[in-house]
């Protein structure tokens, strides 16, 4: 089995096989999305990367994030749209593979839409590797252990931050879900890469009188340099930059105070972004990736939030998250879906568990269901949601003209500190799109979906003037 992890920075495929009796995995490919469309070929990867400033006007660095079928500016012969660019890395990186009946799981990052995951499968299975399971990024990559309460996760793509919240949910179906996630644009790699680069260069003007900026070749070149620098930075508090120039080699010395100070800006909306996500009297848990740490001082940064533990993430994590969970991922042609829940265990807390224990915590909890600008409230009384419920003590009343909708479809209930949705359908319940089997639980900011395409209802906490929640 495969799993090819899509964050655009870096496109990791991993594999899963069976090794002295047991199962290992193994990074196959590694390649950045980036792509140089030339007159007969699309050129991707570290190959189209060492050439980006060079040739820019034949370069796309979006095509993953942008994926679509509308016509590019500036088309190739063989390249027409994001997706026929998309194919082209896909293909280089999964082409060894296609023999053999090989299949390989996709782990995706928030913000796709519908649309864009339809095209997402197309464009993967034309390769003749078949999807066999999709699965969020962030998730994957936060369930290779055991799981808190509510855990956030925080990358760099080329274009964007992603900060993705997950929250552990009980009942009978317990594990780790997705529950929302917020994007920063212009705050990416690309982008804090670019912000360094214009700094550096201003300081080797300053001091040499040389621009590396000046010509893409010399830009270029700084480009290439800027990873090893950034890397030594992370033990040394000053280095010494060499740039060749001709027959000259010049020199700078720069502080990793400098460039921790010239990101900055990028630095405060990450900041921003994770503080954003803070529930009121409890720490932050907060998982990042190797291409966050990798950032001079940020680390530094996010641990200046009061009550904020950072772990830092294996390479390849995603991928490996959604090998491990494979049977909670997989599913067949015909109903494939994002997931956004898997059966991560509990973290121990340390405090012995009793079955007075409440499954979710009170900022958690939602308090109403609300639809249409109307909220009702979730109590130890069943509330039954349908176009017709009859005999029922409470009821949320839907249009009847409202397809794929049961009469009596689904109920909400808050039983042993958790609130809980029954699904009775024909049609099904699903939330954050994943389908209901039988009871699950919810947490403040989940979307129900009843029938398809039916009608989305969302859960929300209302509080008191204290910011208790309201029983």
């Amino acid at each position: 089995m495969l799993a090819l992890e899509l964050i655009d920075a870096a496109l990791v495929l991993a594999r899963k096989h069976v090794d002295g009796g047991g199962e290992a995995v193994d990074v196959v490919a590694d390649a950045p999305g980036v792509a140089l469309l030339e007159d007969q070929t699309t050129v991707t990867g570290l190959d189209a990367l060492q050439r980006l400033k060079v040739k820019p006007l034949l370069a796309h660095t979006n095509f993953w994030r942008g994926l679509s079928i509308q016509p590019l500016t500036r088309p190739s012969r063989v390249a027409g749209t994001t997706a026929d660019v998309a194919f082209a890395q896909a293909e280089k990186l999964l082409g060894p593979f296609k023999q053999g009946n090989q299949s390989v799981l996709l782990a995706v990052p928030a913000g796709y839409n519908r649309d864009q995951l339809g095209l997402l499968l197309g464009v993967i299975n034309e390769t003749g590797v078949r999807v066999a399971g999709l699965v969020d990024a962030a998730l994957a990559a936060c369930s290779l252990e055991p799981s808190p309460a509510r855990v956030l996760h925080l990358d760099l793509e080329l274009h964007q931050a992603v900060l993705t919240v997950l929250e552990y949910s009980g009942g009978e179906h317990p594990g780790l879900k997705r529950s929302r996630y917020e994007i920063a644009l212009r705050h990416g790699l690309l982008g804090i890469q670019q912000t360094l680069m214009q700094f550096i260069a201003e300081n080797f003007v300053r001091k040499t009188r040389f621009d590396p900026l000046h010509e893409a070749s010399s830009e270029q070149r700084l480009v290439d340099q800027l990873p090893a620098w950034l890397s030594e930075l992370q033990q040394a508090e000053t280095i010494t930059m060499s740039f060749q120039f001709g027959e000259r080699e010049l020199q700078l010395e720069m502080e990793r105070s400098q460039l921790i100070a010239a990101a900055e800006p990028h630095y405060v909306e990450l900041l921003r972004l994770v503080q954003g996500a803070r529930v009121a009297g409890m720490a932050i848990e907060l998982r990042v990736s190797q291409r966050v740490a990798s950032m001079p001082g940020l680390l530094d940064r996010l641990r200046t939030l009061r009550d904020c533990a950072i772990q830092v993430l294996p390479p390849a994590a995603a991928a490996w998250g959604a090998l491990q969970y494979e049977k909670s991922i997989r599913r067949a042609p015909d109903s494939l879906a994002l997931v956004y829940q898997l059966p991560v265990p509990r973290a121990e807390t340390g405090e012995e568990q009793t079955s007075d224990v409440e499954a979710t915590p009170p900022q958690l909890r939602p308090t109403h269901v609300l639809f249409q600008g109307r909220a009702w409230s979730i109590d130890e009384q069943p509330l039954t949601i349908g176009w017709a419920v009859e005999g029922r003590q409470r009821a949320l009343t839907l249009p009847n003209a409202l397809p794929g909708i049961s009469r009596a479809h689904c109920t909400l209930i808050r039983r042993n500190g958790a609130v809980m949705v029954e699904d009775h359908s024909t049609y099904g319940s699903f939330v954050n799109d994943e389908k209901v089997a039988g009871r699950t639980t919810l947490t403040v900011g989940d979307r129900l979906r009843l029938g398809s395409p039916g009608v989305t209802l969302e859960l929300i906490q209302l509080v008191n003037d204290d910011g208790a929640p309201q029983d």
